[in-house]
């Protein structure tokens, strides 16, 4: 079974990193969330301390989202207020289309792509990571070395907490799932129409991806007709790092939808 971390009290809320990270990349909001929810997080598999991805195993969001349902239904959760990061996004897409979502928080999720694009910066970033492994834990303490680190991924990485840029780094060249996961999004886009309208969605981005820019990769043809939109000022990939009081908002207002819309359709 997939890792997971669980805590706090409430209505059970998942969260599904991106490419290359681990739970930990929800450092820091989880105070604000485990205030309002019973807040789970995992590795995806091949990912932090989940076991590699099984070989041959379908590794696209699509894919990936069978473990998630398999670690709901372990701990007897039928549908979850679900947030996710990057690809984390789009596989929470994938479980809202597959009625497992009381809610769905979508931050930059990948898949809404107007055309197929080279993913030079994940390469990068990768290549970055375990370049500097044996050091990144002396090294990322330095302002400058979060600049160069993490500038794809934050508007302002000099400011992230170093505890947490030395953890993201050592998901990243550790991830033995990435390469795997990365090839599954190829010549693939997150189509995820059918939503139920009883589902309340919000997508939202950084004003300044790196990762995912606009327009090519902010593709809104792929989602529901009644998926909110929303556009975050100086922020990048990662809301939760450089907008964490607003993400915690807008988690907090979509699942707050869930029981309206349930009672009004």
């Amino acid at each position: 079974m997939l890792h997971y971390e669980r805590a706090g009290d409430g209505p059970p809320l998942l969260l599904v990193h991106g490419l290359g990270a681990d739970h930990s990349v929800w450092d820091p909001i989880m105070g604000d969330l485990t205030d309002r929810y019973d807040v789970i997080r995992l590795d995806l598999p091949g990912h932090g301390r989940s076991p590699r991805m099984v070989r041959g195993s379908d590794a696209s969001p699509n894919g990936l989202q069978g473990p998630v349902a398999e670690l709901l239904d372990a701990l007897d959760v039928r549908d979850a207020h679900l947030v996710g990061s990057s690809l984390g996004g789009w596989i929470c897409l994938e479980l809202g289309l597959s009625g497992r979502a009381a809610s769905v928080t979508a931050l930059a999720p990948a898949g809404l792509w107007s055309t197929q694009l080279v993913p030079v910066v994940a390469h990068a970033n990768r290549w970055l990571a375990r370049a500097v492994d044996p050091i990144a834990s002396v090294l990322l303490r330095a302002a400058p070395a979060r600049t160069l680190g993490f500038w794809t991924s934050s508007v302002s990485p000099a400011a992230l907490d170093p505890a947490v840029a030395r953890n993201a780094a050592r998901a990243q060249a550790a991830a033995s799932g990435w390469a795997a996961a990365l090839a599954a999004t190829h010549d693939n886009r997150c189509d995820v129409r059918q939503i139920s309208q009883t589902v309340p969605v919000t997508v939202v981005w950084g004003d300044q991806d790196r990762i995912l820019p606009a327009p090519q990769c902010q593709e809104r043809s792929g989602l529901p007709a009644h998926a909110r939109w929303v556009r975050l000022d100086s922020c990048g990939h990662m809301p939760p790092w450089d907008q964490p009081k607003r993400t915690v908002q807008l988690i907090v207002e979509t699942s707050g939808r869930a029981g309206s819309l349930a009672t009004t359709r």
